[in-house]
């Protein structure tokens, strides 16, 4: 609510832990919201039927823009938190010269250097030179601290 009241846009996207998922869908998907078995029906013929049992949450419908956000896990969230991107600004603040919400500054890309023979073990590192440039610091949104269960 904060991002569409200050700044008239929202996240595109949810990272959360795997715990958050869970938790999510835990909450949302109880016995009484309906059942949790899809029966997949082959498109093409000689196809087996499938039956998918059990469920997660894809997608919060934000109601202040009315769009659908998708919930992704992301391996490297910490438990707790929840990170909402921006993916693309809205029209209104593209002319700013804002090309990105965020995007890397590549001096050099990755390349490999090899260290002089001290042993007879071949030594070498593998070294990139860039930078993060964050151009809507507002289009990004964090929510920690919450608690599993």
């Amino acid at each position: 609510q904060k991002m569409w009241d200050n700044y008239n846009l929202g996240p595109t996207v949810l990272w959360v832990n795997s715990q958050q998922q869970k938790d999510i869908t835990t909450k949302c998907l109880t016995s009484t919201s309906g059942p949790l078995l899809k029966y997949e029906v082959p498109t093409t013929p000689g196809q087996a039927y499938g039956i998918v049992a059990g469920g997660v949450i894809d997608f919060y419908f934000n109601p202040y823009t009315g769009q659908k956000i998708p919930v992704k896990v992301h391996p490297d969230v910490t438990p707790g938190t929840i990170l909402g991107w921006c993916e693309k600004l809205p029209e209104w603040y593209q002319s700013n010269e804002v090309p990105n919400v965020a995007e890397i500054l590549c001096r050099r890309d990755y390349y490999r250097m090899d260290w002089p023979l001290r042993t007879r073990k071949r030594e070498y590192g593998v070294y990139a030179e860039q930078v993060l440039a964050i151009y809507a610091t507002f289009a990004m949104g964090v929510i920690n601290n919450v608690a599993a269960g």
